[in-house]
């Protein structure tokens, strides 16, 4: 199997790419990277001490448009991340839109990384640009996977209510197969106390699945997330049981995480000279990547949205 991803690089730590591409190969990817930027280190440590550069628009487009002329039935699965501006996302877009078009039974799963918390940590010219893509015609994206304000930025409305949730699931599966929304509002469920996340899959009622919180500073969550939950729907696209694959990587990034909090500092923020003792222990976790198997696998699923 042979993956092509394009999101951001560091050097130092694990995100983007760094934290989808080992966790991919110890499940049998091959995987070949695109960074649409390249850092010293992610911003977490504080913006004063990232170095690096974004990729520009045209070599961004020219990496992308050599991978599609010269490998244009290599990849099984298309994977896409962070991307810092518009122009990238157009890049991204029409190159993944032209392979699909090339080989429309490969698996694109695109995690449109805008924000979090009511807030963008992107240009705001990014929005119209993934709602360009993701609402587009026969664009061929399979599935995505934003948080919950990422999903209200890319719908044009709040989502205030389970009710309202399923409503704007059940709209934009008008365009996308699979929604997986990987993180909800708490206050949703009035329980801080929990992670939750929404499995859609068109023609069937959104399940919400609920995870223990673990209370520590973490980044890279959401890369590997999509990087396994990717590798899991394609390996069941046949009979797929959506719910099945998210409950399983849910388990897996939960593993993970608590290795992670246990090699960890205690009290570590944002900006933290501690920082690096609190990167995804990506490599400690080698033998977690295939899952706990169904024995062993706790069960997370909380609710159907009728």
């Amino acid at each position: 199997m042979r993956l092509l991803a394009t999101q951001s690089h560091v050097v130092h730590g694990y995100v983007g790419n760094k934290a989808a591409t080992f966790p991919l190969q110890c499940l049998g990817w091959d995987v070949d990277c695109c960074n649409s930027v390249q850092f010293s280190n992610h911003t977490g440590y504080g913006l004063d001490k990232v170095k690096g550069d974004a990729t520009t628009d045209l070599q961004l487009g020219s990496i992308l448009q050599g991978i599609v002329q010269n490998f244009s039935h290599d990849y099984d699965a298309l994977l896409s991340g962070y991307l810092p501006h518009a122009e990238s996302i157009k890049q991204m877009g029409f190159y993944y839109a032209a392979y699909k078009r090339q080989e429309p039974d490969a698996l694109w799963l695109l995690d449109p990384v805008m924000g979090d918390e009511s807030k963008l940590y992107v240009s705001e010219s990014v929005v119209p640009e993934y709602k360009r893509l993701i609402f587009g015609q026969d664009v061929g994206i399979d599935i995505i996977t934003p948080n919950q304000f990422e999903l209200e930025v890319l719908h044009g409305s709040p989502v205030t209510t389970l009710a309202e949730l399923k409503n704007v699931l059940q709209e934009m599966h008008r365009f996308i197969p699979i929604i997986v929304v990987s993180s909800l509002d708490a206050r949703l469920f009035n329980d801080p106390s929990h992670i939750f996340v929404a499995a859609s899959q068109v023609g069937k009622s959104p399940v919400i699945l609920r995870v223990p919180l673990i209370d520590s500073y973490f980044t890279g969550i959401g890369d590997i997330f999509s990087a396994l939950l990717i590798d899991r729907i394609y390996n069941h696209r046949n009979e797929l049981d959506l719910v099945s694959c998210v409950n399983n990587t849910l388990n897996v990034v939960q593993e993970v995480l608590k290795v992670t909090r246990d090699f960890s500092p205690r009290g570590v923020t944002m900006g933290s000279t501690r920082m690096k003792e609190s990167e995804l222990k990506i490599i400690e976790c080698r033998d977690l990547y295939e899952g706990p198997g169904e024995k062993q696998e706790l069960q997370f699923t909380y609710k159907t949205l009728y």
